[in-house]
């Protein structure tokens, strides 16, 4: 009975340890927030947070084409599907772009700090051709953003030939805004969003062709982005491979 004891107490102990290290919480960086042009996280003391699993990082950007942005950026304590696959319609604009990243040690979800980050997604043709057709260009998370007045008057690049309106929702995890815009087009006006089980850029709006013809309410209904892609769109669509984006990295 005396030897009994402490081999008891030695389980107990022994249990216990085992308890709290499959418990232990990973340590993650914790952010969110908007931006509208180039950002950098560096220099910023951003919040820990305590985390079951894994950490998690995303960038989002949508922009004009035309040298204007809307990028979300956000970090905290992973959600969701452990993979999942990115899906994207190269031939849809605006231009956009998504990146996902999990990882799973303390603090390890610093790596998406800077606009670097990003693709160019204002990239001109070179050579630098013109299509000869102008429109208003502006994005925003507020209706105002993108009034005519707060609009610019851009220069569409080669085979951008219509003008664009329309908006939709940015969301990252549980991180959401509204989104509105006007640029240039193809005349195709396919409008498709990057989506993957933890991001989604959903757009919609409607195409229009004159010089600077992109003056209707950017709130009005549209139809779905699907509705609008013509079908030979969709056809490319329909064959293209979704791209595997999540990269799961142990720092």
């Amino acid at each position: 009975l005396a030897m009994g004891i402490p081999r008891v107490i030695l389980f107990c102990l022994f249990g216990t340890t085992l308890c709290l290290t499959g418990s232990q919480a990973l340590q993650c960086y914790s952010f969110e927030h908007t931006y509208f042009g180039p950002f950098d996280l560096r220099a910023m003391k951003l919040p820990i947070v305590s985390c079951p699993h894994e950490c998690f990082e995303a960038i989002l950007s949508l922009d004009t084409g035309y040298r204007a942005p809307v990028t979300l950026v956000q970090k905290g304590c992973w959600t969701g599907p452990p993979t999942g696959r990115m899906q994207s319609n190269q031939d849809a604009l605006p231009p956009d772009y998504s990146v996902v990243r999990g990882c799973t040690t303390d603090m390890c979800n610093a790596h998406l700090m800077t606009h670097d980050a990003l693709p160019n997604l204002s990239q001109a043709p070179d050579p630098p051709t013109l299509s000869g057709t102008e429109c208003y260009a502006c994005i925003g998370i507020h209706q105002n953003d993108c009034a005519i007045g707060r609009s610019r008057r851009v220069q569409c690049h080669q085979d951008q030939t219509s003008c664009f309106q329309g908006n939709g929702r940015m969301t990252v995890g549980n991180f959401s805004v509204p989104v509105y815009i006007r640029t240039c087009h193809r005349p195709s006006c396919t409008t498709m969003g990057t989506t993957s089980p933890w991001t989604t850029i959903d757009l919609q709006g409607s195409c229009c062709e004159g010089h600077l013809c992109n003056t209707e309410s950017v709130i009005q209904p549209f139809n779905s982005a699907s509705a609008t892609t013509p079908p030979r769109a969709l056809q490319v669509l329909a064959l293209l491979l979704p791209i595997l984006l999540l990269v799961r990295l142990s720092a």
